[in-house]
Parts: structure tokens; sequence; C-alpha cells
């Protein structure tokens, strides 16, 4: 597992994974840790970032609910990562170097996210070309920055070297 992902990113990923397969998917994108965050019922979810109310939210998720496959043969597979999502998830570590944490956090995920043109996240807000700066804005209001800091300044540590693509990678991967 990634040292340099905090326990919140962690859980993240997993329930990403887990949405994917539900909506029917063999590979995870960005959508996926966007609709997992925003179902994650936390108080810095998306959810209240991106969408008027729960019936806007359902209908957004209902547009990337593929017809339903088998794909229960995945419970206990890996599954991969898109490129896009991959390329977030090196921009994750860029965003934590930026902000200098100890620790890759989600708001560093999304704000990565959005920055990265390529990822399907990305897409869904290229209507509002303040996209980004409105989601760094609500993060601040958050707390979120300050939060890490704290959280950090608690659990002081070493950061790991090795790659956190491999360690993501590794994630993903349930040994049979």
């Amino acid at each position: 597992m990634d040292n340099t992902f905090s326990m919140e990113l962690k859980e993240l990923v997993s329930q990403s994974r887990e949405i994917a397969i539900d909506l029917g998917y063999d590979y995870i994108s960005t959508i996926h840790f966007f609709l997992a965050d925003c179902e994650s019922n936390k108080s810095n979810s998306l959810l209240k970032f991106a969408f008027k109310d729960e019936n806007e939210f359902l209908s957004f998720k209902k547009t990337y609910t593929l017809e339903k496959q088998d794909h229960l043969n995945l419970i206990n597979e890996s599954i991969p990562l898109t490129k896009e999502a991959e390329n977030t998830i090196r921009l994750t570590e860029t965003e934590r170097k930026i902000n200098k944490h100890l620790k890759c956090y989600p708001f560093h995920f999304f704000i990565a996210a959005l920055k990265n043109s390529q990822s399907l996240l990305s897409e869904c807000f290229l209507q509002d070309k303040e996209a980004l700066n409105k989601l760094i804005e609500y993060y601040q209001e958050l707390g979120e920055y300050n939060n890490a800091k704290i959280a950090e300044s608690k659990n002081s540590s070493r950061i790991s070297k090795k790659s956190i693509l491999s360690r993501l990678r590794n994630l993903f991967s349930l040994q049979k």
C-alpha cells in the first residue's frame, strides 16, 4: 500500500473499484472516483459542490451505468485503471508536493483530475471554465488544506520513494 496515500484516499480507491463493478465496468476511471466520493456522505464530499440535489446526482450516475453485465468474476480480481486515471494519480502526487503535504488526500486527486484535460471527470466540467478555481475554493472553505496539515503533524513519517503507481496497482490486486 502506498505510504503517501492517506487513509481517506485509500478508502476512495477501494470504493471507486466497487462503484465501477456495480455500474458494469471492467475498468476504473476518474468518474468512478468521483461517484464514489459523492456516495461517501462525508462532509467534504463533492456531492454538494457538483449537484443541486440528490436527484441530479442520481441522474448523472444513471448516465454512467452500463447495462448489467456479469462482472461477478471481477470481484476477486484486479481491474485496471484507465490511462486518464493513471495520469491523474501521477498528478495527485504532484499536487501533494505543491501543497507540501506528506500524504495524498482525495482533494489532491480531484484537483489533479480537473487539471488533467484528458480525464473523464474534467470533461464533465468543460462548460464551467472556472470549475478548477471553484473546486479549490470549495476545499479551502471546508478547511481541507489545514485539516491535512493538522493530520500530518500528528503522524509525521518518512515518505517512501517507491512508485506511487505500482503501489496503486497492488491495491487493486487481490490475492487468490
